[in-house]
């Protein structure tokens, strides 16, 4: 990389032949490398202003590089919006905003575990601590701040009052291992209020889930697929009734009706995929514990190794977990424009048939460690203090995430543990040690 002919370029220059190497690069091709060099120039051309919107600059990022974010690389990162393990705040500008998340993805590629239980589980809020002390409790309990922006159908649904459940809480993996993207839109039009939460690849396969409020019951049986039809799979589950019909593209459509409401899921799925869409519409589907690939072992085996790797000290680690974990791999990063280092370590209990991630960042700038974002549903925060520290208890659906920050340090671990669990790994870790 020619630093040189980097460093005469001005700030925009960097930023669009960054984009259009970004657009060249595949999965597999992908050289962390070049992005850093990127990176570097363009912090120092270009600071972040106090005012810049992260958000609106990923999006739009996400937006003109969809393919990028479709790659398998990303799974554990995409899905629902709540298959993100974290949103960082470190925006130069649009590119840098989002490759930083792309580096931070690319950490855990190839290990073929599904780190926070995100793939095909999702929840109803976000989780981000107040670094601005605006907050009573010392955290947002949620990032959308805009009422038109919503982080899935479910939250649209929320947003018009509607109580009937009737999104699918399944967000599956696609044959080759590729999590389709989420769109989301509500349009009114004669009356009638449509919710679209819209799964697709580029290449337009994917899923489709549509909710319309009508103004009457009889007007939303009309909108019931294949009711008379011999092919059509008559479901019934948990006191509905799931139209399943298959299309002339080997795909089906699922359409059901509750009051006023209907329901529909099209798109790229088999029968027992169907079925597992309609059952997750009112209760959450189990998903088969599948054990990740242990066949290569990681480099380090403990995180206080992990942490000792890149500077942050071991202190601020559990030094005990639940029985039955073992080390599957370990992951570093160290900033060379952004003052952060992180360390993670992921488990498994294959026994369990559960899995565990601790993660320990650093910054320099203390005010940044409070931007990671935490997924949870709408079960209250359990508080907990330990050594004049407030530990945030969450859940998301069958799992629990824990967070803090002390300073510099930003931890948090996830996995399917119980709060009791959760109070002995913190209880574990020496600097809070009473």
């Amino acid at each position: 990389m020619d630093k040189e002919r980097l460093e005469a370029m001005g700030a925009e220059a960097l930023v669009e032949e960054l984009s259009d190497r970004l657009d060249q690069m595949g999965e597999e091709g992908f050289d962390p490398d070049v992005v850093d060099a990127y990176l570097e120039v363009l912090g120092r051309e270009a600071p972040v202003a106090s005012g810049f919107d992260v958000h609106a600059a990923e999006e739009d990022f996400r937006a003109r590089h969809a393919d990028l974010f479709a790659a398998p690389a990303l799974q554990v990162m995409e899905g629902r919006r709540a298959g993100r393990r974290v949103r960082r705040v470190a925006g130069r500008v649009a590119a840098v905003a989002a490759v930083v998340a792309v580096s931070s993805a690319l950490a855990a590629q190839g290990m073929g575990i599904d780190l926070f239980g995100a793939i095909a589980r999702w929840s109803k809020g976000q989780f981000r601590f107040d670094t601005t002390g605006t907050q009573e409790k010392g955290y947002a309990p949620t990032i959308w701040e805009d009422d038109t922006f919503y982080s899935d159908g479910q939250a649209a649904l929320d947003a018009y009052g509607v109580e009937e459940k009737m999104m699918p809480t399944w967000n599956p993996v696609l044959p080759g291992s590729e999590v389709p993207g989420l769109e989301v839109s509500v349009t009114e039009e004669d009356g009638v209020v449509l919710f679209v939460e819209d799964h697709r690849l580029t290449d337009g396969r994917g899923y489709t889930y549509e909710v319309r409020q009508h103004q009457s019951a009889e007007a939303a049986q009309a909108d019931l697929v294949g009711v008379d039809a011999s092919d059509t799979e008559v479901y019934e589950f948990d006191g509905r009734t799931y139209y399943i019909a298959p299309a002339d593209t080997g795909e089906y459509t699922i359409t059901w009706t509750v009051g006023k409401y209907s329901g529909k899921v099209y798109g790229t799925m088999d029968l027992e995929m169907a079925k597992h869409f309609a059952r997750s519409v009112t209760q959450w589907d189990d998903i088969p514990y599948e054990p990740p690939d242990m066949s290569v072992p990681p480099e380090f085996d403990t995180i206080q190794k992990t942490m000792a790797a890149v500077g942050i000290d071991a202190q601020y680690a559990p030094a005990w977990l639940p029985e039955g974990y073992v080390p599957v791999q370990s992951s570093t990063y160290e900033s060379d424009y952004g003052g952060w280092t992180s360390a993670s370590l992921y488990y498994t209990d294959i026994q369990g048939k559960r899995d565990l991630v601790l993660g320990l960042d650093w910054y320099e700038d203390p005010s940044a460690a409070g931007g990671r974002v935490y997924e949870k549903d709408d079960t209250p925060v359990v508080e907990y203090e330990r050594g004049g520290i407030t530990f945030y208890i969450m859940n998301n659906l069958t799992r629990k995430t824990v967070a803090w920050l002390d300073g510099n340090i930003s931890g948090s671990f996830s996995g399917e543990l119980t709060v009791e669990e959760c109070q002995d790994i913190i209880d574990s870790i020496p600097a809070y040690a009473e």
